[in-house]
């Protein structure tokens, strides 16, 4: 009776080594399983789930290029192509704990580390087999996210004893916190903390603290959950938050680095170190984490560019306040890479034109070089197709303020889609720009407000100072630099203006018209540098005569 434990069930083994699948298929052959698939990799495995439902599952963590076996798991698991029924048990010789508890944390009904017994192999699938008949309408309702039959059926299973009953007070509580039920739950956990303080208990409290803002309480309770278990990265990244609501940033940094030593495949944990990292201006960890969340999704399931053009901007991000050279030009190598390897992963770029994102940061690597001219020449070139490039809208308005565009960048700025603005890394770069040129541009705008007023009061040298003094601030601005011009040829049509003031004028002039040569313009400012052009054309012919 033992060995036929997987009679008439479908078999689906996902393991890129074809020894492994043979030597595998031998011994699930002498427990009955008869009707067996193979799989080499993780995209493979989910087009067969699409197609066919299988009973068991044996799966391999690493499986080549492409997706893992615990992308695979999440996949199957959004996608609801598992049956609740199903076992899905990664058996692989990966044994690290990053990679181990990185696994064990999406909660796989088991994880078997090569090479293992024909014997261990039976027991596991046994053990599991029981516990999913016996809670065959629990996991029926979990599937479905039919949360008060879950609470139904746990309630149930409790009031009777069964055997599962400790696994049942852990779903109802986690159910009833899921519903904010906060009372019930800790109801739930109040007799288990008296007899045994397990680790799920402990956690489960610790999340009921922390949502009632109890922060030295939960910090109490996840310390002692560590206590008992030093690799508990849910009681680490908790502790992180708690020490953030304390406005102790430095203590969370410390927690959360100890969770991305022990599981660092999480995103949920990776964004939690983006946040800290972003309070304490940390920009290697801001760097190394955006650089993983991309890892994280780039084959999975949540795959979506945004995870690279977040980790592209904070890098550029990165090289802008890197004050060592050779740092800044690490991060600029980095930026290049990136974006080279991006357009090799032609699933990833699909959904946007990738040519106008790369050119946006080319020319913000350009400025940031102090290519300024270059810079704004390059924004040029792909400046009329941004109204159809949602997706790279945010990035023209970095390089605009980075260039000192700050008016059409203002004007694009009320133009991104609330999408955009609901993506917090891009938030916070795009507040920390804001924030680090706030003093520049306010020197900018007073400047230029005063040469208006000179202007208007015809004091036309002062007026030009002023305005020089706006362009060193911002010396691709285009209000500013017709700004300039216009008080240059004002002077050029005093009487007491010098042949030899002329020419030097007339050369300020010249050079300053290459700040808006060939841009494309608003409206108002294309007719404005027509006219200007038209004045300073005249206005030099008339001088040689």
């Amino acid at each position: 009776m033992e060995s036929k434990a997987l009679e008439n069930l479908r078999v689906l083994i996902v393991d890129d080594q074809r020894s492994f699948q043979l030597m595998f298929k031998g011994i699930l052959y002498s427990m009955g399983a008869t009707n067996i698939a193979f799989a080499p990799t993780g995209e493979q495995a989910l087009a067969k789930c699409i197609n066919m439902d299988y009973d068991v599952l044996f799966v391999d963590y690493h499986l080549g290029t492409g997706k893992n076996g615990k992308q695979l798991l999440e996949d199957l698991r959004e996608k609801k192509l598992l049956k609740p029924g199903s076992i899905f048990m990664i058996v692989t010789s990966e044994n690290t704990v990053p990679m181990v508890m990185s696994a064990v944390e999406l909660e796989p009904d088991d994880y078997l580390i090569k090479p293992f017994s024909q014997r261990v192999l039976r027991n596991r699938i046994q053990k599991i087999q029981h516990k999913k008949k016996q809670l065959k309408s629990l996991y029926q309702a979990l599937h479905d996210e039919q949360l008060e039959q879950v609470v139904n059926f746990c309630r149930q299973e409790i009031s009777q004893e069964g055997r599962y009953q400790q696994f049942c007070k852990r779903v109802l509580t986690e159910t009833l916190i899921k519903q904010q039920q906060l009372d019930a739950a800790e109801q739930v956990l109040a007799h288990n903390l008296q007899q045994h303080r397990s680790g799920w208990a402990l956690m489960l409290q610790a999340h009921i603290c922390y949502e009632r803002q109890a922060y030295e309480q939960c910090l109490a309770l996840c310390n002692e959950a560590l206590e008992s278990n030093r690799y508990f990265a849910e009681a680490l990244d908790l502790t992180a938050k708690c020490y953030m609501a304390l406005s102790a940033p430095e203590d969370a940094l410390k927690a959360i680095q100890q969770a991305v030593e022990i599981a660092p495949h999480s995103m949920s944990r990776q964004h939690l170190v983006m946040e800290i990292a972003r309070e304490l201006h940390d920009i290697p960890q801001q760097v190394a984490a955006s650089k993983q969340l991309y890892e994280i999704t780039r084959r999975s399931l949540k795959q979506d560019v945004i995870h690279l053009q977040n980790y592209i901007r904070t890098v550029i991000e990165a090289a802008m306040e890197a004050e060592d050279p050779q740092q800044k030009n690490r991060y600029q190598q980095e930026t290049l890479i990136a974006l080279q390897r991006a357009r090799l992963d032609e699933a990833m770029i699909r959904d946007i034109d990738f040519d106008v994102f790369e050119i946006l940061c080319q020319a913000r690597l350009e400025s940031l070089s102090g290519q300024q001219f270059q810079a704004k020449r390059t924004y040029a070139s792909i400046a009329d197709l941004l109204t159809e490039q949602e997706h790279s809208l945010a990035d023209a308005v970095l390089l605009l303020n980075q260039i000192g565009e700050y008016e059409e960048a203002e004007s694009l700025r009320q133009r991104l889609p609330e999408a955009t603005l609901e993506n917090p890394v891009l938030n916070a770069i795009m507040r920390r720009q804001v924030d680090s040129t706030g003093e520049r541009r306010a020197h900018f705008t007073e400047f230029n407000k005063e040469g208006i007023r000179c202007y208007k009061a015809g004091n036309y040298q002062e007026a030009a100072r002023q305005f020089e003094l706006a362009l060193e601030l911002a010396p691709m601005n285009t209000g500013a630099a017709l700004n300039y011009i216009q008080s240059l040829l004002q002077q050029l049509t005093q009487p007491a203006n010098g042949r030899a003031r002329a020419g030097d004028t007339f050369e300020r002039c010249r050079k300053t018209f290459r700040v808006v040569d060939h841009m494309p313009l608003p409206e108002h400012h294309r007719v404005r540098y027509q006219e200007l052009l038209s004045r300073f054309e005249k206005i030099r012919s008339e001088q040689r005569r």
